[in-house]
């Protein structure tokens, strides 16, 4: 049972200005059934279902869940039970558009740790009316579709709540009627709670109806008996499986590809040329150790000399320094891009239930793909070209070769720089914004 006890949420906009938002809601709800909430623009709606649904906090009162305190309970554990007993189902569907419609539903049992069950979806599916749709991308089917994906994967990890936020307000009429059959279904076995403007559909499915009016309950109207069982929150927190992180980050690259190609050769451009500076550098500070007893000194000297002549010691460092510079802006730059593309995602990612650390899991996979593909592109080219100044001018002696700390520095370099780049973006993404401004912002 789910219980708020003199809950009061207030907002305040960038200007300074407080909006009372609700206002000491006292508020009891029964394990199953249709619950409609119904109101003006502002009144409150959407507030309580954030509130109940764990993505916002309330300012002062409680909300019980079965006596547990969600006041009390920390971001993960919030996350935690966003992910086992909460399923959202949101007016604009928030499904991830390149991801197919497996995806789309699977990644709701990925996140508590569980390896996506053929036949609990293919069954999940043929419940929303998606049996034939698996293999779709999310922007290859209609809007009732795609608000069927969500129902789907609000169902398969079997909530405690689901809760709709205007679930038809984008459809039209034969596919509203539909989507609350469905929802209505649903609600025999699970508790529904739906925020519309529609009180002809609230009246014609909903078991209850409460009316809000400047954040307060103006009329709660009992159409059907409520029922009462005992349930608890799901305790177990889960983990998105590295295996499942890998597969939806490799994914999230299909848009970007072209993007991420072009970043990849400028990457490998700079990491090239600052192992040509390298070797350099390496012969410059070390002749004698590089071509040993292969020519006598004064042969090594003139090489020496020749190089010099080319290009002096200092403006070598200086070039080198240059392209670290270029190196760490060519990451920082993409990288940024990349996560302020994949804002949205990050909503969508915390409102199914992610923690912190599995939507870094996902992300960071592009991170290390771009570092390890730029790092052996750079070495093999280098490797190449270097071989090749050798043979024309130095009849194939060893006189520029790699070096083999600097090819190490630029491998750890090129895991960890990128990596560390994605990871404090993106956290400080995620907290500098709630889930309701990415959601609604983006």
């Amino acid at each position: 049972m789910i219980e708020l006890i003199d809950v009061t949420k207030t907002y305040t906009t960038r200007l300074g200005v407080v909006t009372q938002a609700l206002d000491s809601i006292n508020l009891t709800l029964p394990e199953v059934g249709m619950i409609f909430v119904l109101g003006k623009s502002g009144s409150g709606k959407s507030t309580l279902l954030n509130l109940l649904g764990g993505l916002d906090r309330a300012d002062s009162g409680q909300i019980l869940i079965n006596g547990d305190d969600l006041g009390t309970r920390s971001g993960e554990d919030l996350d935690a039970y966003r992910c086992h007993d909460i399923g959202f189902v949101f007016q604009d569907f928030n499904i991830i558009d390149h991801y197919s419609v497996r995806e789309n539903v699977g990644i709701a049992m990925e996140l508590q740790g569980k390896a996506i069950n053929h036949d609990h979806l293919e069954k999940t599916l043929a419940t929303v009316g998606l049996s034939d749709f698996e293999q779709r991308k999310g922007n290859e089917v209609s809007g009732g579709q795609k608000q069927r994906i969500a129902i789907a994967r609000a169902l398969i990890k079997q909530p405690h709540l689901i809760l709709a936020d205007e679930p038809t307000g984008n459809l039209d009429s034969e596919t509203s009627n539909q989507i609350m059959e469905l929802l209505k279904e649903v609600s025999k076995d699970t508790l529904v709670v739906i925020v519309s403007h529609d009180s002809e559909e609230a009246k014609q499915f909903g078991d209850r109806i409460l009316y809000i009016k400047d954040g307060r309950i103006a009329k709660d109207e009992h159409i059907q008996t409520s029922v009462h069982k005992t349930s608890q929150i799901n305790e177990h927190k889960g983990f998105l499986k590295l295996s499942s992180s890998f597969k939806y980050g490799m994914h999230a690259l299909r848009p970007k590809r072209l993007q991420l190609g072009m970043t990849s050769l400028l990457l490998t451009f700079s990491l090239m040329i600052s192992s040509l500076l390298g070797a350099y550098l390496h012969f410059l500070d070390n002749p004698d150790t590089v071509l040993g007893n292969t020519l006598k000194s004064a042969d090594i000297q003139a090489i020496v000399e020749d190089l010099r002549g080319y290009l002096t010691q200092a403006n070598a460092e200086g070039l080198m320094i240059g392209t670290y510079i270029l190196l760490l802006g060519i990451f920082y730059v993409f990288l940024s891009i990349s996560v302020e593309q994949r804002i949205k995602q990050m909503g969508i990612f915390k409102a199914i239930g992610a923690r912190h650390h599995d939507v870094l899991k996902i992300f960071v996979w592009e991170a290390l793909l771009l570092g390890m593909s730029s790092f052996v592109l750079s070495s093999l080219m280098a490797y190449i070209y270097l071989l090749d100044i050798n043979k024309k001018f130095y009849d194939g002696l060893q006189v520029l070769v790699l070096y083999q700390a600097q090819i190490v520095f630029h491998g750890i370099l090129s895991l960890i720089l990128p990596s560390l780049f994605i990871v404090g973006l993106t956290l400080n993404t995620l907290r500098k914004n709630s889930v309701i401004s990415i959601l609604k912002d983006s």
